[in-house]
């Protein structure tokens, strides 16, 4: 199929604007509007709305190899994350669910196979985001290796495998206290990161701060909030907002939206207008916290989650860590290097998708 194709397919999907950035764009000498292909299904989708006429054609599995193109925001030379590669593309239609079902089983094992005939006989299926490509289900083959530019979390004691952009895992439980103080104003002078808090008089340890993020889209400003020793899984927040190319907010936009610059920043009785505060569930239930004021070189404590900060909605938001328990059966996970070797995603109840990723 062409890599060039017309704009108006990605339209009539509905995915235009979920591809973002990462999609090259291009008009023609009569000003219509083309993109170079990141994927193909808009195409194989129109080809078969009208070559696919009658359910005995049916089911059917249509492939291909092309040169992709994929604006990468972090390109690499060599082999990975670059702006131009070859995938191989196939797409199941089939007539009934389990139809569907059989047709990602088939092209499940036949991965497996090509696998082990290559000798990498130690690939894992793992759950994984499924980024611009959409849908309800999304898994990789992952290849642990020292080299690999992806994570992997494993969990010793079970059979839970993510990449690190889609794995959860739980916290041990952290004491707070037998009930909340009363919110307090202290100053902080020159105190601006999570570290330095830690080691100030009056301070607290990173577990006992919440971290302020300020993130945005166009012109919606988001605030997250994080557990102090903990980071932000950003694809874990896209999929919370249900919304992509989501990016931190510039410091003049912080000072100008929360009156106070990074390191100082708090949620308690937010004047700010954002669009949403969305909280990391390690953070639910707290109490006896610290924060800060949005007024700089000025903390909080004895911050309650419940009682003063306005929380939108509680999610999963941040990055796994080694050592944190399993939510499946409570053991052990693991953050190991990998290279995503494959990719298979099952879209709505239309058609599936794999991507093979041999470098």
């Amino acid at each position: 199929l062409p890599a060039l194709s017309p704009l108006e397919y990605w339209q009539q999907s509905g995915r235009l604007e979920t591809a973002g950035d990462i999609m090259f764009r291009l008009k023609d000498r009569n000003n219509k509007d083309f993109v170079l292909g990141v994927t193909h299904e808009e195409i194989f989708t129109s080809i078969a709305s009208r070559q696919l006429n009658s359910y005995k054609q049916l089911p059917q599995i249509w492939y291909q190899f092309q040169t992709k193109f994929r604006d990468e925001i972090r390109p690499r030379g060599g082999l990975l994350r670059v702006r131009e590669f070859t995938m191989k593309d196939s797409y199941s239609f089939d007539l009934t669910d389990e139809g569907l079902d059989n047709s990602y089983v088939s092209h499940r094992d036949a991965y497996k196979r090509i696998f082990k005939r290559l000798g990498l006989d130690d690939v894992v299926i793992a759950e994984a985001n499924s980024g611009i490509m959409g849908g309800a289900g999304s898994a990789e083959f992952l290849l642990p290796t020292d080299a690999g530019e992806d994570k992997i979390v494993s969990c010793e004691s079970c059979s839970y495998r993510a990449n690190l952009e889609k794995a959860t895992g739980v916290l041990d439980e952290v004491d707070d206290g037998v009930e909340a103080g009363a919110l307090e104003k202290f100053a902080t002078p020159s105190i601006r990161t999570i570290k330095e808090l830690e080691n100030f008089e009056g301070g607290t340890d990173a577990k006992r701060q919440i971290k302020t993020l300020v993130y945005k889209r166009g012109s919606d400003f988001f605030i997250i909030l994080l557990r102090g020793d903990l980071e932000l899984n950003l694809a874990l927040l896209e999929e919370t907002l249900e919304i992509t190319g989501i990016e931190p907010a510039e410091d003049e936009e912080i000072f100008e939206l929360m009156g106070a610059h990074a390191g100082s920043l708090g949620a308690v009785n937010l004047k700010a207008k954002v669009k949403k505060v969305v909280a990391d569930c390690a953070l639910k239930g707290r109490f006896n916290m610290q924060t800060g004021s949005n007024e700089d070189d000025f903390h909080l404590r004895n911050v309650s989650l419940e009682r003063d900060i306005k929380v939108d909605q509680f999610a999963d938001l941040h990055l796994v860590k080694d050592g944190e328990s399993c939510g499946m059966c409570g053991g052990k996970l693991s953050v190991l290097s990998a290279l995503e070797v494959g990719h298979i995603f099952k879209l709505g109840t239309k058609y599936y998708i794999v991507a093979l990723q041999l470098n």
